[in-house]
């Protein structure tokens, strides 16, 4: 029996996730390697057909926590992550996008025909004057 539109619809929309994880003594190195760790699971779990992608990981030294950003299908997905790696996560909560950064991101042809400055770096603004307002 095939699936119904509304259960395919379900299976292929994604969601944004913070997973978090406490590790006491946790380093600059280490976090590092269990984010490789996460992205090499994510990548194995989407090739087995459970959608999941690290976006990427967040050290903070103080409180000796990683913070971990997945676009998933579901949070058993990022939790399936943490199960691969050993290292399961913490808390997994489901986030809601406010705001999007350009910093890094390639834009796709739909995004090209809106003509949009980026930034990189603080020393590239005068090139705001240079773009065509209005395009």
């Amino acid at each position: 029996m095939a699936p119904d539109s509304a259960e395919t619809e379900l299976d292929t929309r994604r969601q944004m996730f913070l997973a978090e994880r406490y590790r006491a003594g946790s380093s600059r190195e280490s976090a590092r390697l269990e984010s490789e760790a996460a992205r090499a699971a994510a990548i194995q779990l989407s090739l087995e057909g459970r959608s999941v992608t690290l976006i990427g990981s967040l050290l903070v030294p103080r409180d000796e926590t990683v913070f971990s950003l997945f676009d998933a299908a579901s949070r058993e997905n990022v939790a399936a992550v943490g199960e691969r790696t050993a290292l399961p996560y913490d808390r997994i909560s489901v986030g809601v996008p406010v705001a999007r950064s350009n910093t890094g991101h390639r834009r796709t042809s739909r995004e090209q025909g809106t003509r949009q400055p980026t930034i990189d770096h603080p020393s590239q603004l005068s090139r705001l004057g240079d773009v065509p307002r209005g395009t």
